[in-house]
């Protein structure tokens, strides 16, 4: 019995190990510039015991592949592994993320904390996307546009991508609130309160 219990501490500490190899690899990788390959590396890190905080890489990794949406996903679900990990840079990608879904308020929350966190750099590509939003939300939103995020909520719910249906929805639900009618805020309230079930039916709580 004892000797069971040390090979499976020996086989877990040697997946630690493992786990840590990949997720430097993958920094290193990420910080070359070859995303793709970094991508890999998170992800096997993820499967060895680093979840959270490779889920947090991989999301970036995705977020500069320009693979938006898989993006949002992939941040949304770190954020609900650790929390504890989300620091400004990733926050950083996460607003980009956001940007290039058409997420164009979640990006603009995420970047409210983002310049006192960040290096000059990125404070300065910050205020070039906050000029980009301010000019995107200035105007009324149009009815057509909260009903694009309603018909792309729809399309993520009905593939099983529930985060996805819920940053849409959180989207069309603050600009439904922007609106002096309020346009469809009911059915958006309504549409959120169903996905959010479905994901907590499927986190098994």
């Amino acid at each position: 019995m004892r000797t069971a219990a040390l090979l499976l501490l020996a086989l877990s500490s040697a997946a630690i190990a493992g786990a840590d190899e990949h997720l430097l690899a993958g920094a290193r990788r990420f910080r070359e510039g070859q995303f793709a390959q970094a991508l890999v590396e998170f992800r096997v890190a993820e499967k060895l015991g680093k979840g959270g905080e490779a889920a947090w890489y991989s999301a970036a990794c995705l977020a500069r592949m320009d693979r938006p949406e898989d993006a949002v996903e992939a941040f949304l679900d770190a954020e609900r592994l650790a929390p504890g990990v989300r620091d400004g840079l990733f926050d950083w990608y996460h607003a980009v993320a956001c940007h290039d879904a058409r997420l164009y308020l979640c990006a603009n929350h995420l970047l409210v904390g983002v310049g006192q966190r960040a290096g000059p750099h990125i404070r300065n590509e910050v205020g070039k996307l906050r000029a980009k939003l301010d000019a995107a939300l200035s105007p009324e939103p149009p009815r057509t546009a909260i009903d694009w995020y309603h018909q792309h909520a729809e399309q993520a719910a009905k593939g099983g991508r529930t985060l996805l249906a819920r940053a849409y929805l959180e989207e069309a639900a603050g600009l439904a609130a922007r609106r002096h009618d309020h346009y469809r805020a009911e059915d958006a309230a309504t549409a959120l309160a169903r996905v959010q079930k479905d994901s907590r039916s499927k986190d098994g709580r």
